[in-house]
């Protein structure tokens, strides 16, 4: 992974934005918009490295209310905690409810690329991804960073980072390239569940649809930029009339994020 990484002693796949170049040759601003999986394994030294060095501010939490019980992030008290659930409950595949175990969902999981276009076309994940952006375009820089998050790190927290590194007019070949930086922590939790799988008896397709559940593939981010392609003449439409973000806040996101 590159420099963009954050090292935490819990927390996992957790990178900065920041040095990103956008296509008018801008640079996204360091230490202000951070992605990575859930909080819930945040220990002491993670909670200070969060305030002293990266001075999080505001917590958006992707994941459904059951993620979310069985999983709650750890959040210093400073620290504004907003829910916004892209998925009103469970989605086999993208959500991850200890509920639902690699060895009981195998069966469940439809295409994952069908899952992708789902959730960046669907009207309800398109209102819920419109108001997780507006949460994050609309955040008071000056107070600090602002991170999102889902379970993984990988689906709807990409998805998101999507959406934010578009409106920041930053390429789809960049973009893929920070999606797919998911695998060097995912490769290897998704290997084990697939052996996993096969050890207890699964056949090897079962298997193997729990293991690609757990990486990031350019096959699924693409089915997500062909199905906006699709639907809309351009991103910065699919953000507006699509997920129904303020053109005001696009443009006020910009300035605060630019160099």
């Amino acid at each position: 992974m590159d420099s963009r990484k954050i090292n935490f002693e819990g927390i996992q796949n957790a990178r900065d934005l920041g040095g990103l170049r956008t296509t008018d040759g801008r640079t996204i601003a360091p230490g202000r918009l951070l992605r990575s999986a859930n909080l819930a394994q945040t220990t002491t030294a993670d909670a200070i490295n969060l305030h002293e060095q990266w001075r999080l501010a505001k917590v958006v939490d992707l994941r459904t209310e059951t993620e979310r019980s069985e999983r709650p992030d750890v959040v210093p008290k400073s620290v504004a905690y907003l829910p916004v659930p892209v998925f009103d409950e469970q989605v086999a595949g993208i959500s991850h409810e200890k509920s639902a175990g690699a060895n009981k969902i195998g069966m469940m999981i439809p295409k994952m690329e069908e899952l992708y276009r789902l959730m960046a076309t669907g009207g309800s994940c398109r209102r819920n991804l419109g108001r997780a952006a507006e949460c994050v375009m609309e955040h008071d820089f000056t107070e600090g960073s602002v991170l999102w998050h889902c379970t993984e790190g990988k689906d709807r927290c990409g998805l998101l980072t999507v959406i934010l590194l578009s409106a920041l007019c930053v390429d789809r070949e960049q973009i893929m390239e920070d999606y797919l930086l998911t695998n060097e922590v995912n490769g290897p939790k998704a290997e084990m569940y697939y052996r996993q799988m096969l050890s207890a008896g699964k056949d090897e397709s079962e298997a193997a649809a729990v293991k690609d559940a757990f990486l990031a593939k350019a096959s699924y981010l693409s089915e997500v930029f062909s199905a906006i392609d699709e639907q809309y003449p351009d991103m910065e439409t699919y953000l507006c009339e699509g997920l129904s973000v303020p053109r005001e806040s696009i443009v006020r996101f910009r300035k605060n994020i630019l160099l």
